[in-house]
């Protein structure tokens, strides 16, 4: 029965809801990874080096840590789809200033803004889709949900690396963000008819009476997070696994161009077919997670071998043969980026329903820490070595670390 009505609860629509969660995410992923994918041909433009679009991604993430918090405790009150869709409008407000600013003196400063507006739509889908795929998907096979929705990342990191190259064969790059911006903008509207999933939502409405009670609602789930030993060993490891996912996504392209001699569509192909199998990874630990193995315990082993995919990438000499980046490229996405959906699972499975928008929140700040931390100290590394590859090699230290601090604890717990 529906509390506020005395009706009967709407039926669950687990493929509506995964449809939608997913492709806000997709979405969302584009407008972040746009700025990586383009550094090798605009920075050169602005006189800037592109290992400099490290900072624009911190920029996005530091503003995606703070939606994400603030937006989990109010979900129901919002609702899911309606905040999905602002997001949507944010990455498309975020893609429309890069392409105006580019044009004018103040670039700077209208880069800045952009990375804050795309940014911040970033931080709300997780949030958001948590709770969704919480109360629509059947409960025996939320690993596999989780995973296939997370697919939405790679999915939209290999859309941006396939589309833009394309785009840029015909129109000037400022242009080609405008069309990915106007694709935001038509998803926001084509997604009105999902706001029937936020008919089952639980009710989860905070007072925030005053502002002071609305900052203290923001702060508590990080507080629960912090507190609770099991919720902060999956925040301290997603702020380490994000640190690495985030300088293979952001720093691959110029990598491959700039180190190893690919031009600008093979290096944004390389990434693209990375992606590939990065979707299939994320669906197969899915099942895996939910059939045969722990999610904490195959946490710790995606943990130390994205740590040894990343290594092999950061080792890898200029001239090596195109077969063996492509190899590289491929261990570091089955790995590094194709956790997201056994942590969520993992994190669902500790967090009731109606508490799990508001902890995912607090859980996504520290990620998005690690995410926002590891582009701008790769570009800090890149800048000391002069090297990408060695900076790959001393990132890799964060998820092995982690790696081998889950596995102990997985064979306690």
């Amino acid at each position: 029965m529906s509390a506020a009505t005395g009706t009967p609860a709407p039926t669950t629509r687990p493929r509506l809801a995964l449809a939608a969660t997913l492709a806000v995410q997709a979405m969302a992923t584009i407008a972040m990874t746009a700025p990586s994918v383009l550094a090798p041909v605009v920075a050169p433009m602005l006189d800037v080096p592109p290992q400099r679009v490290g900072w624009f991604v911190g920029l996005a993430y530091f503003a995606a840590m703070f939606s994400g918090l603030v937006v989990g405790p109010h979900i129901a009150r919002l609702g899911a789809i309606r905040l999905s869709r602002a997001a949507l409008l944010a990455g498309a407000l975020g893609l429309g200033l890069a392409a105006a600013g580019a044009s004018t003196a103040a670039w700077l400063p209208m880069l800045g803004l952009a990375a804050i507006a795309i940014g911040t739509g970033y931080g709300v889908p997780n949030p958001a889709a948590s709770m969704v795929l919480a109360t629509h998907a059947p409960p025996a096979r939320r690993g596999l949900y989780f995973s296939i929705k997370q697919t939405g990342v790679p999915v939209g990191v290999g859309l941006a690396g396939l589309l833009l190259p394309a785009l840029l064969a015909v129109m000037p790059w400022t242009w080609a963000l405008v069309v990915l911006a106007l694709g935001a903008v038509a998803l926001a509207a084509a997604l009105g008819p999902a706001a029937v999933l936020e008919r089952r939502l639980p009710d989860t409405r905070v007072a925030t009476a005053s502002a002071a009670a609305a900052l203290r609602a923001a702060v508590a789930p990080l507080g629960r997070v912090w507190r609770e030993p099991a919720l902060r060993r999956l925040g301290v490891a997603s702020l380490a696994f994000s640190m690495t996912q985030l300088c293979f996504v952001t720093f691959l392209v110029s990598t491959l161009k700039l180190e190893h001699g690919l031009g600008l569509a093979a290096a944004a192909g390389v990434l693209s077919i990375s992606q590939v199998l990065s979707v299939a990874c994320r669906v197969l630990w899915g099942q895996v997670a939910d059939r045969w193995v722990a999610p904490l315990r195959l946490l710790a082993v995606l943990g130390l071998t994205m740590a040894g995919s990343a290594t092999l990438l950061g080792l890898l000499p200029a001239d090596a043969p195109r077969w063996s980046l492509m190899t590289a490229a491929l261990a570091c996405a089955a790995t590094s980026m194709a956790w997201n959906g056994v942590y969520f699972a993992e994190l669902a499975h500790r967090v009731r329903a109606e508490e799990l928008g508001a902890v995912t929140g607090g859980t996504q700040f520290l990620t998005f820490c690690g995410a926002m931390a590891g582009p701008v100290a790769f570009a800090t590394l890149v800048g000391v070595t002069g090297s990408h590859g060695a900076s790959y090699v001393v990132m890799a230290a964060a998820p092995l670390v982690v790696g081998v601090w889950l596995w102990i604890a997985s064979r306690s717990a």
